[in-house]
């Protein structure tokens, strides 16, 4: 894929230097991702009090005093979750902060293919037989008016806990908790995930049964779902990242201890990385190919057997998941190079890829073609296609689909993803549509890697390294800083073949730095081979190992250094 090399041109405060105690370049590498003046406190807190009090959501009050009126009652009380990793780790916060005050409670997880997201009618008449008094959802029902609705009228109150935005507010819930609701206190962050609203209003109900439980023994799962839901990592949720992931490392939580000694990550710093591709993707395979209560009964067992069990079965069902992904990924890239070359727009349907998977493997081929990609799947229903869609930054996906949206029997989504359902006889229809409206050339398909500075190998120093360290964890909106160096000397000095990891030394005149790069030898020798000189693109780090301490470079990517005409 050809790809295009920007370095950001943006001027940073040189005032923030000596507000923050931070160096020019880490000011770049803020002012580069648009944190700039009092945004740059939540990057470099490490302290509980700078998170948003849960006192300044809306109804919360209400909410949590009406949840203890019902557990002083002896009152059957429902959570109604989510089968993704913020629905999953939001239904076990509050059914820990529920029972820990004595409540009564059980949850209820959608079928991802039966039952579709969210609260339904048939959730609801479950409960009805059950005889539960209260439903509380979480990270969703903030759109099930006609669902809440049905509920009261049957006797059933409705508290709503989610934070998706707000197209028709259910009027007939109890109260509705989301920190994107347009009120006169509004929520000053709106971009808290799922298991974050619960772990505030777990926090609330702690404060106001007066129960001697502590809130942030949950911290961790708030942080699992503000990566594994791709939350920015801005504003609290990076202090939520950076402390929930300190707890994680040693939790006390049976079942993630589990996960993490599964995944061979035990006595290591978990990272953002470790959640978004190693625990998360396990979490969310529960709820992909079986049913998530698989991921919720590991986190609450005490039993150790259980644990051993649920765990391993979270792994091998991520294992099945990789499997057909990949087939769904070959399959797709193949048709798409063979059949659809001049195609804008990838309009691809793959009859066997499962539709719980198709939203992975649409953003495999969109990251390998660089182009959007629609890819349609067979639903349950007869005649019936299902569609996830992923796009580049510049095609707004969701408008594009709209304006053929008068064929579609569910659409919903957002510029760079959305999902829909349509008659399979409009298949070829679309295809065509999309592409003859597609206004994108063939600039837009070129990849964009944005540089946060152009750096001479002389001037990289543990100093710097370790300030730019202040900003960590790096994840969604606060990305991992990238420098370029142009004109070094490459030299491999060995091969780790089985983990495609290949050791080198970059040599920019008198200077050298050992570097690692991740990528296929053979490929990457072909690609080396016959040049001299290269331009790298890499992340500084500091490798500590066996007592040594060594400036490391992570190289990103690499091309062939071309001497410019004076």
């Amino acid at each position: 894929m050809t790809k295009k090399w920007i370095i950001h041109n943006k001027k940073f405060d040189i005032e923030d230097t000596s507000r923050w105690d931070i160096k020019p370049i880490t000011a770049r590498i803020l002012r580069n991702r648009n944190i700039v003046g009092d945004d740059i406190k939540y990057i470099l807190s490490n302290a509980l009090d700078d998170l948003h009090s849960a006192d300044l959501l809306y109804d919360i009050d209400r909410a949590v005093n009406f949840i203890i009126r019902n557990v002083k009652d002896k009152k059957n009380i429902r959570i109604i979750g989510d089968y993704d990793i913020d629905g999953v780790c939001a239904t076990y916060i509050l059914l820990v902060g529920i029972k820990n005050i004595g409540g009564i409670v059980d949850y209820r997880v959608p079928h991802r293919v039966k039952d579709g997201y969210g609260i339904n009618k048939n959730i609801i008449d479950e409960a009805i037989n059950d005889k539960i008094d209260l439903i509380i959802t979480c990270d969703n029902g903030v759109s099930a008016n006609d669902e809440i609705s049905y509920a009261k009228k049957n006797g059933i109150d409705v508290i709503v806990t989610d934070h998706h935005e707000i197209l028709n507010l259910p009027n007939d819930a109890f109260a509705v908790i989301n920190p994107k609701l347009d009120c006169e206190n509004k929520y000053p962050f709106s971009e808290i995930c799922g298991a974050t609203v619960a772990l505030k209003f777990v926090k609330k109900l702690y404060e106001l049964s007066n129960t001697n439980c502590d809130w942030t023994d949950l911290l961790e799962f708030s942080a699992i779902a503000t990566v594994g839901d791709i939350m920015p990592s801005i504003n609290e949720n990076h202090i939520i990242v950076k402390l929930g992931l300190q707890k994680l490392s040693k939790t006390k939580n049976l079942g993630l201890k589990k996960l993490i000694e599964i995944s061979n990550l035990k006595d290591k710093q978990i990272t953002p990385y470790h959640i978004g591709f190693i625990l998360g993707p396990m979490i969310n395979a529960s709820g992909r190919l079986m049913t998530a209560e698989y991921a919720i009964e590991l986190f609450k067992t005490n039993d150790e057997k259980k644990a051993d069990e649920f765990s391993l079965k979270l792994k091998m069902l991520n294992e099945e998941r990789k499997y057909e992904t990949e087939l769904g990924k070959k399959e797709g890239l193949e048709y798409a190079i063979n059949n659809r070359k001049e195609d804008k727009v990838l309009v691809i349907y793959l009859e066997n890829v499962k539709e719980s998977i198709a939203g992975i493997v649409a953003g495999k081929i969109k990251e390998s073609l660089n182009k959007p990609v629609v890819l349609l799947t067979k639903s349950s229903e007869e005649n019936i296609l299902k569609a996830s869609c992923r796009s580049i930054d510049d095609y707004d996906m969701f408008f594009e689909l709209s304006k053929f949206s008068e064929h579609f029997i569910k659409f919903g989504g957002h510029k760079m993803a959305a999902g829909f359902s349509m008659d399979e006889k409009y298949l070829d229809d679309l295809r065509l549509f999309l592409n003859k409206e597609c206004k994108l050339n063939d600039e837009n398909f070129v990849k964009k890697v944005y540089i946060d500075a152009e750096v001479p190998l002389q001037y990289l120093t543990y100093d710097m390294i370790r300030d730019i360290e202040k900003l960590e964890p790096f994840g969604n909106s606060i990305e991992t800083p990238l420098f370029a160096t142009k004109n070094v000397k490459i030299k491999i000095l060995n091969v780790y073949e089985t983990k495609n990891t290949i050791s080198l030394l970059i040599k920019q005149g008198e200077i050298s730095f050992k570097s690692v790069i991740f990528m296929n030898f053979l490929e990457f020798s072909n690609l080396i081979k016959s040049v001299d000189d290269f331009d790298i693109i890499y992340t500084p780090s500091i490798n500590e190992f066996n007592g040594n301490i060594n400036i490391e470079l992570i190289i990103k990517d690499f091309r062939p250094y071309i001497v410019k005409n004076p």
